[in-house]
């Protein structure tokens, strides 16, 4: 009996050790008491759809100066460019203006000289013009006065007129011109930094692969950005060419008409002075 009892004690040492021990290692052990449903855990509340969260941005959120940022460096020539077309514009606007070429005042003021053949007080008061009228009128009246009134009928009157109005006009010629060339060249400068932005954009495949699209993204931005950027400041940039540039013309013959109506007057006095004589 005595042997029996440690073999009874550790039977029941194994029993208890293999019978209970797996049980408690399971993670899944239901310890509900029996007809006792258990509670469903709530669950997370859905965002709200429709309504912006303060203090918060959407990943498409892309303002301007993100836009120029991505850009590049190309974009700080571009806007140059741009800031170059607002400022042309706004000198053509103020500079192309009937006051400029063919005043009103002038003509009435050298109109009764030209009458009286009168050269010293028309040369006078075209000189303090500042005007292509003015001008105009000096070197046809200085030519005039040099070589008689034999040169009215003369081709040569005619080109010299011509000559002090291109004179006169060759800045404003220059000034237009520079629309045409932002025209052509933002186009250029947009090329340039798409080229560049690729240029990088294949860099960084090269070395990383595709895994990652958003490590060369920057550079695709950079790429796409510049193109448009260069189109947007040669489209204004064009049209300010062709419509200033005809604007220029039509004024500086507008001069010239009234030039020519001048020379008349004066043609008409020395003819009917002749006649008389």
């Amino acid at each position: 009996m005595k042997n029996l009892l440690p073999l009874s004690l550790v039977t029941l040492a194994i029993t208890l050790l293999t019978g209970f021990g797996p049980l408690q290692a399971q993670d899944d052990f239901d310890l509900s008491l029996p007809g006792e449903e258990a509670e469903a855990a709530p669950a997370a509340p859905a965002p709200a759809s429709g309504g912006d969260t303060e203090g918060t941005a959407t990943a498409g959120d892309v303002n301007l100066l993100d836009m120029i940022k991505a850009g590049g460096w190309s974009m700080w020539v571009l806007g140059t460019f741009s800031f170059a077309v607002i400022g042309l514009l706004i000198y053509c606007i103020i500079d192309l203006q009937k006051k400029n070429f063919h005043p009103d005042e002038l003509i009435a003021a050298i109109g009764p000289d030209m009458d009286a053949a009168n050269f010293e007080a028309a040369a006078h008061k075209a000189q303090t013009s500042d005007n292509c009228l003015g001008r105009v009128m000096q070197a046809a009246i200085h030519y005039i006065a040099d070589r008689g009134y034999e040169v009215l009928d003369s081709e040569k009157l005619e080109e010299t007129m011509a000559a002090a109005s291109r004179k006169f006009n060759r800045g404003r010629v220059r000034t237009i011109n520079y629309f045409s060339i932002i025209a052509q060249a933002a186009p250029m400068m947009g090329l340039l930094g798409t080229v560049s932005g690729m240029i990088g954009a294949f860099a960084k495949l090269s070395q990383g692969g595709t895994g990652d699209p958003s490590a060369f993204a920057g550079n695709i931005s950079e790429a796409l950005i510049t193109t448009a950027t260069g189109l947007v400041v040669a489209l204004p940039a064009i049209f300010c060419y062709f419509i200033f540039r005809d604007r220029l013309q039509g004024l500086v013959a507008e001069t010239d008409e009234e030039a020519e109506e001048l020379i008349n007057r004066l043609r008409r006095t020395v003819t009917e002075y002749s006649e008389e004589a």
